[in-house]
């Protein structure tokens, strides 16, 4: 039987992700020169819109997400094109139109992954196993990094308009945003799940240090995120290969 379309769910996220993409821009649209920052700001507001459509909703979403996310991307592109901010002067005419959707196709990705995380949270699925080995569970580790990373940069944005770009204090967002995640998956997970908020944790500081290190760094070429994966790739998900 087909999961009927919820309407409620659906304005919901469309509501709370056009108040956080605009508030992001606000944010962040004036201390930078390049829109580069702002956009991954923008970014982890659809994250956390598909989030809210995943924790809201009864069973899984799927359409929802992707319909608030598309109105999203078109209400915010025509209020972020009249609010004049210092990031986009570089962006003009057609450059500056076709940028806005490539971030809105980007941002209909996240929601997708926002949402994942938002029904991975729920328990939506969680499945009852009889097995009594331990494993590695790749989804919690996946929810875990996506909340964590998405509340570093939500954050970060904030204490930027405080501070400035100072990197000192934009270690608090990195701090909170990995309770964050060993707090999500401890919380929500069934069992004992420590191994996985180690590695999430892991995934959370580097992704978010390098995304503090290519925004704010015009000279960074190498990104630690790949070689982090890498070595996951290699050890984490084919163990098999070094029996």
């Amino acid at each position: 039987m087909n999961k009927a379309f919820d309407i409620k769910v659906a304005s919901v996220s469309t509501i709370v992700g056009v108040i956080l993409v605009l508030l992001m821009s606000w944010l962040t649209g004036s201390n930078f020169a390049t829109p580069v920052f702002p956009f991954l700001a923008i970014l982890s507001a659809y994250l956390i819109s598909g989030m809210v459509a995943g924790l809201v909703s009864k069973g899984e979403t799927i359409a929802e997400p992707g319909v608030s996310s598309i109105l999203t991307g078109i209400i915010t592109f025509f209020v972020i094109k009249s609010m004049g901010l210092h990031c986009f002067d570089k962006l003009s005419g057609e450059v500056f139109n076709v940028n806005m959707i490539l971030l809105t196709l980007n941002g209909i990705i996240l929601t997708f992954a926002g949402a994942w995380a938002g029904e991975k949270l729920q328990g939506t699925f969680e499945k009852k196993s009889k097995s009594t080995e331990e494993f590695i569970e790749w989804g919690w580790i996946m929810a875990g990094t996506i909340f964590g990373v998405t509340v570093s940069i939500f954050l970060s944005n904030i204490i930027i308009k405080i501070f400035g770009l100072n990197l000192s204090p934009l270690f608090i967002s990195l701090a909170l945003g990995l309770f964050v995640t060993g707090w999500i998956i401890g919380l929500r997970s069934p069992g004992v799940t420590i191994k996985e908020a180690g590695i999430a944790g892991l995934l959370t500081a580097v992704i978010n240090l390098d995304i503090f290190k290519f925004t704010l760094d015009p000279e960074t070429t190498t990104l630690t995120t790949l070689t982090i994966f890498g070595v996951l790739a290699r050890y984490g998900c084919c163990p098999s290969l070094e029996e």
